[in-house]
């Protein structure tokens, strides 16, 4: 008998299983691409053969890409209708707030638990088991959860009883990180071309305008140009934009910062950073001149 399924290992997932493990709990993991379960097998993961059968284990912790993998690995598959008594979902995917609701609305139906949990913070950043973990469910399903999303966190922030409240959260915070890449890559670009070296453009401006580990993070990858290997996407972060811009729409509100960032992004895959960090947005401003200017 095990405590807890990952479902999803890709690199954040991974590092949650083997977080879990670090914690003591005993952990299985369904991935889609069974190779990717090895290494995790060698630490004493479970494997789980069957997608249908991740609840066997009662508690479910996924991390999948985004609402289509969510609806098929979760609502379209049988899984839910074969989970035993007691059965939780803890989805840390950042989907949409609607289908949140949605999904949480099916899990009633069959008597599964429902938490949504979107997570802040890249692979080093849950490698080190050091995420911001935002939650909104019922407070006695949050309660059961809360020692193994504080085995993989730093802080676990709930928001609310309604699931779609945290990812509500997820597609503002996303907007606001995208926005913080683009507007670093213009401050540094701006530098750069009044002849100023970039790694002290980031330093001067994490030190004093605009600290905290998005600045930072980001900073020093634009100054070094460093976009691969990707720890996040323009993809990913044109999807979770839109997902915001929609959220806003749903409420009668427009996001004229949210509709920039998704064209920038949208040049950004255009131009062939579609595999590389969305702090490649660095690379498409440094490029982005005057029609007809010289430099």
């Amino acid at each position: 008998m095990t405590d807890v399924t990952v479902v999803g290992t890709g690199g954040m997932g991974a590092a949650i299983a083997r977080n879990l493990v670090k914690a003591g709990f005993e952990v299985a993991a369904w991935n889609r691409d069974r190779s990717r379960l090895a290494p995790l097998l060698d630490v004493g993961v479970i494997e789980v053969e069957d997608p249908r059968e991740v609840f066997a284990f009662g508690v479910v912790f996924s991390v999948l890409a985004d609402d289509t993998a969510v609806r098929e690995v979760f609502l379209d598959s049988g899984a839910l209708q074969r989970a035993g008594e007691g059965a939780v979902h803890v989805n840390l995917a950042t989907i949409s707030p609607d289908l949140a609701e949605v999904a949480a609305a099916v899990h009633a139906e069959q008597h599964v638990g429902y938490v949504a949990g979107p997570m802040f913070g890249g692979v080093p950043v849950a490698e080190a088991g050091k995420l911001n973990i935002v939650t909104a469910g019922e407070p006695e399903l949050m309660e059961r959860v809360l020692p193994m999303l504080e085995a993989v966190s730093s802080r676990v922030w709930p928001v609310g009883r309604a699931p779609r409240q945290a990812n509500v959260v997820k597609v503002a915070g996303q907007v606001l990180i995208a926005s913080a890449i683009q507007s670093m890559s213009e401050a540094v670009a701006i530098g750069e071309r009044g002849g100023v070296d970039a790694r002290t453009l980031v330093e001067l401006f994490t030190s004093t305008i605009t600290p905290g580990p998005v600045y930072t993070n980001y900073g020093g990858l634009i100054a070094a140009a460093k976009y691969a290997p990707a720890g996040f996407t323009p993809v990913l972060g044109r999807k979770d934009v839109d997902l915001a811009r929609a959220q806003a729409a749903s409420t009668g509100m427009r996001l004229p910062v949210g509709d920039l960032l998704s064209e920038l992004l949208t040049q950004a895959i255009e131009a062939g950073h579609e595999h590389a960090d969305w702090a490649s947005l660095a690379d498409m401003q440094r490029h982005r001149d005057v029609p007809g200017a010289t430099r």
